[in-house]
């Protein structure tokens, strides 16, 4: 095939070849512009059947437009045979990926896995399932974006099933229970396939590894799998735990959709790890059947009607409110003149000049480096065989990162711009927490791109500043800890990021003015010129309390944020 012109698409030569087609690397000749082109297997073309499940995957796959998503340009028609052109994309499989290194901490392969779901996650409200997700159908890209390819078994919820008999949809290692027992299936399914892709990530395993595809496929539905911290024991108990919910062999038991899952692995640090305490419902009193019953009589009411009916601004509630008011008055006095209050938490610092493998002065650095780290694998029980996945092909040539000089040091005062994969709120996180972020402008020192756009980075809440009651900003500040380099996380040190809250004096003021003034005019209607002065007191005394009994806004941070960093010690690249 290698020169042959289909259209104006030149090819240029053979990609890989999967269970129903074959993928060619061509070339545009118009556009001059490298893509993919995929046709049905030689032993399959003149099935009508197979035919129109390929036209019906092109269609499907038109609709499809997302960044996370491989791009299907157009369907051509040659000979009567249907060919689809796609988007060419040059990087890494997650298959080879974990072939290379073996385990990928979890600081980089969730932010990696997350990208995936976000393409999966469009598909599904679009109403299409994958149905053969896979290690080997996710490609890390050289602008460090994942990317969803082969929806070649793809089928619209609620279409006809196009499935002939004694076809095997989906990959043994990576198949659903509901697949096995050919039940019908839905976006839960690929939850599940999602499970394992995840699962095989951080330990280099795949949960059900027999020597036959009958034994695989009769422990997806029997077996329970084994924890993955026997592969690698670094996992964070709360993605270990999200990983197993995505495992269940019921699919209600699962999460119901990738959102679910997404939010999972967002904040894992509390996902499962907490037992949920249930409520306890109240007795219920037995009633005696001799007994009368008694239409019930509401207290409230009962007690209102008890009540004489007498004026409001009596003499002793004008006593009590005037007594209150003071006493409010001198708390709020109080709190307006404490010292401020001093941030919750303290910054954590990082040994400068590193060369990946520096000691870390405190446990949240230390947990960047010893997930870095190369893993050890306590024995190789469920391993995969590397050649029996079946990948589809689409990925092009698979090329390694390339080896950095010895000679290369990122100097102190680089400017790093990263980009917010996570959200920071301070009403949820607490100072020492780290969040995922990437890097958002690449990194030249002399003439070599050192560190690539899309990089992975992790940005430490170092410290947080809650506002006090009656004046002052809620702030919190934040440092870059980490950097990913070619695969190696180097700690760093860096510039702090500063943001503060909206001002609480002004609201404060705001609200015991208004609580003076309605204090004010009620007291003026009920006792004239001294009830409005007792209401004033009486109003600014509740407008205090009202803040004392209130917290400062949250101070906020939301994903996609873009955030400037300035190196303040070098880093030496390791060999």
């Amino acid at each position: 095939m290698t020169g042959t012109e289909i259209s104006n698409y030149r090819i240029l030569e053979k990609l890989g070849e999967g269970g129903m087609g074959v993928v060619y690397k061509a070339v545009d000749v118009n556009l001059e512009r490298t893509v993919a082109i995929k046709a049905l297997n030689t032993q399959l073309t003149g099935n009508p059947e197979l035919e129109q499940r390929f036209r019906a995957e092109a269609r499907a796959q038109a609709n499809l437009n997302h960044t996370n998503l491989a791009t299907l340009y157009a369907l051509v028609i040659e000979d009567g045979k249907p060919w689809m052109v796609m988007e060419y994309i040059e990087g890494e499989t997650f298959d080879h990926m974990v072939q290379r290194r073996g385990p990928i901490p979890a600081l980089e392969a969730i932010p990696l896995f997350r990208q995936a779901l976000l393409g999966i996650g469009y598909a599904h409200r679009m109403g299409i399932i994958h149905r053969d997700i896979k290690p080997s159908n996710m490609m890390l890209n050289q602008q460090g974006i994942v990317k969803v390819m082969d929806f070649g078994i793809a089928k619209v919820l609620g279409g006809r099933g196009m499935t002939k008999t004694g076809t095997q949809m989906g990959t043994a290692f990576y198949m659903s229970p509901e697949q096995v027992l050919n039940k019908g299936v839905d976006i839960r399914s690929d939850i599940y396939s999602l499970g394992v892709t995840l699962y095989e990530m951080l330990t280099a395993n795949v949960p059900f590894g027999g020597d036959s595809d009958y034994q695989i496929m009769a422990d997806h539905v029997n077996t329970a799998p084994p924890l993955p911290t026997r592969f690698y024991p670094y996992i964070p108990a709360g993605v270990q735990n999200a990983v197993l919910k995505a495992l269940e062999k019921s699919p209600d038991a699962r999460f119901q959709t990738v959102e679910e899952f997404g939010a999972a692995l967002e904040h894992p640090d509390s996902f499962g790890v907490n037992p949920v305490v249930p409520a306890v419902v109240p007795a219920v009193a037995a009633v005696s059947a001799e007994a009368p019953v008694r239409p019930a009589v509401p207290v409230v009411a009962a007690a209102a009607a008890a009540r004489p009916q007498s004026s409001f601004w009596t003499l002793e509630k004008k006593i009590i409110a005037a007594g209150l008011a003071f006493a409010l008055l001198l708390v709020g006095a109080w709190a307006a003149l404490r010292p401020k209050p001093k941030p919750i938490g303290t910054g954590l610092q990082t040994i400068a000049g590193n060369s990946g493998t520096s000691i870390p002065s405190s446990d949240a650095t230390l947990k960047v480096l010893k997930e870095g780290g190369p893993p050890p694998l306590p024995n190789n029980q469920g391993a995969k065989n590397p050649g029996s996945s079946g990948s589809s092909g689409l990925s092009g040539k698979e090329v390694a990162p390339p080896p950095v000089s010895s000679q290369l040091t990122i100097p102190a005062g680089t400017p790093l711009m990263v980009r917010m994969i996570d959200s920071i709120d301070t009403s949820r996180d607490r100072a020492g927490q780290s969040f995922a972020a990437s890097i958002d402008s690449p990194v030249v020192v002399r003439g070599h791109v050192v560190v690539a756009r899309g990089a992975n980075a992790r940005v430490l809440l170092a410290s947080s500043s809650q506002a006090g009651h009656i004046e002052g900003r809620s702030a919190v500040s934040l440092r870059l800890i980490s950097v990913s380099i070619h695969g190696v996380a180097y700690p760093v040190r860096s510039s702090s990021f500063m943001k503060q809250g909206s001002s609480r004096g002004k609201r404060s003021a705001a609200i015991i003015g208004g609580g003076a003034a309605v204090g004010a005019a009620i007291g003026g209607i009920f006792g004239r010129k001294r009830g409005a002065a007792e209401g004033a007191v009486a109003g600014a005394g509740a407008g205090t309390g009202a803040q004392l009994m209130t917290k400062a806004e949250a101070v906020t941070i939301p994903s996609e944020t873009r955030i400037d960093f300035i190196l303040h010690s070098p880093i030496v690249l390791a060999r």
